[in-house]
């Protein structure tokens, strides 16, 4: 029973013992009528007030016993009230929890990579116009850290998928825009050397070559210690890569985790639908969440859901009815499908006061 229907009948039931009680003050006088009991005697007062007692008794008992059933039912309320705290207490001791864990995901990422250091050498002949200046690069350890993980993450994974583009069109293998982008996130999430990196499509020679000319790319970033390396692409564009660690290495351990997590905490709020709260209660829990997430993050959640592995984020609704990408910085959405165009038909489906779907709005006009 709802709180709206309980409090309906503590009206009704609260109405009907106040009408019964005030009746009881007039039952003698309305029930004690000649035409109604023309043959008794009340000239004993007695006799009279055992009459007037009688009469009154059973609507005030009555009355007093849906008080009582009413102060139960407002007993019952506070008790389900009660109940109900305690399981929100509940579910938000566990949320907070999963949020902890998720800054502490991403805090903990790391990367180690090179970098260089110039060190320069002043070699003394004398005096200073014969002096000689000598700067030389050593190779040294660099990190990447936390959130700027998925943003090198991002420029890895573009890096990737245009470097199969370029030698798919070197080639002339002419294989289709998808295969190629679900072929570059594998070799991205389990690096060049795995062999979990399968095609249905692709031939299994023509995986390996791709995989050479990875390896090569990876070869030429490491000598020049993570310099700002360029590489030729499609249609005569440049190929970026700067990031300051070894490309294409895979990224399996850090980002299967994460998704893991990511994905049992949005499923634990939503689940929560209809039980302890309602929609918008439900999209502000999952709000909280968002809002730890970078753009950047969400970009590659985008790229996951897209041509990797996150095909029931979009089934189950959590990229769209629930807005896990809301934020997504639309205008660095490369190669795959425009998110506009890929969730048109919800996007289609939105009325008024539902809001849009991307902070930066739901048409192509509205793009900055």
């Amino acid at each position: 029973m709802t709180d709206k229907t309980l409090k309906v009948w503590i009206w009704i039931l609260g109405f009907f013992s106040f009408l019964l009680i005030f009746f009881s003050f007039f039952a003698p006088w309305s029930l004690l009528q000649p035409n109604i009991l023309p043959d008794t005697d009340f000239s004993q007062g007695g006799e009279l007030g055992k009459t007037i007692g009688g009469l009154m008794a059973p609507f005030i008992a009555i009355g007093a016993a849906l008080l009582i059933f009413i102060a139960f039912l407002v007993q019952y309320q506070a008790n389900q009230r009660i109940q109900e705290q305690f399981k929100i207490q509940q579910f938000e001791s566990q949320f907070y929890e999963m949020l902890r864990l998720h800054k502490e995901n991403v805090n903990e990422m790391k990367i180690t990579g090179y970098g260089i250091i110039e060190q320069e050498t002043l070699e003394y002949n004398g005096d200073k116009k014969s002096s000689k200046k000598t700067i030389t690069k050593i190779q040294t350890t660099r990190f990447t850290e936390a959130r700027k993980v998925f943003v090198t993450m991002v420029t890895e994974l573009v890096a990737c998928y245009e470097l199969i583009e370029f030698y798919n069109n070197h080639w002339s293998t002419n294989y289709e825009k998808k295969e190629l982008l679900k072929l570059a996130y594998q070799f991205f999430f389990f690096g060049v050397k795995s062999d979990l990196i399968t095609s249905d499509t692709i031939e299994t020679n023509t995986i390996d070559n791709f995989r050479t000319e990875l390896v090569a790319a990876r070869k030429i970033h490491k000598n020049s210690f993570g310099e700002n390396n360029a590489f030729p692409g499609v249609n005569g564009n440049t190929i970026k890569l700067y990031i300051k660690y070894s490309p294409f290495s895979g990224h399996e351990s850090r980002l299967g985790h994460y998704y893991r997590h990511l994905y049992s905490t949005v499923k634990f709020v939503v689940n929560q639908e209809n039980k302890l709260f309602n929609y918008d209660e439900v999209r502000a829990y999952l709000k909280i969440l968002r809002s730890q997430m970078s753009n950047d993050e969400q970009l590659m959640l985008y790229y996951n859901c897209i041509i990797g592995f996150g095909k029931d984020w979009e089934d189950k609704g959590y990229l769209t009815k629930y807005r896990m990408l809301h934020n997504l910085p639309i205008t660095k959405v490369k190669h795959v499908d425009h998110p506009i165009t890929h969730f048109s038909n919800f996007i289609s489906s939105l009325k008024i006061d539902e809001g849009s779907l991307f902070e930066w709005g739901d048409t192509i006009n509205e793009i900055p």
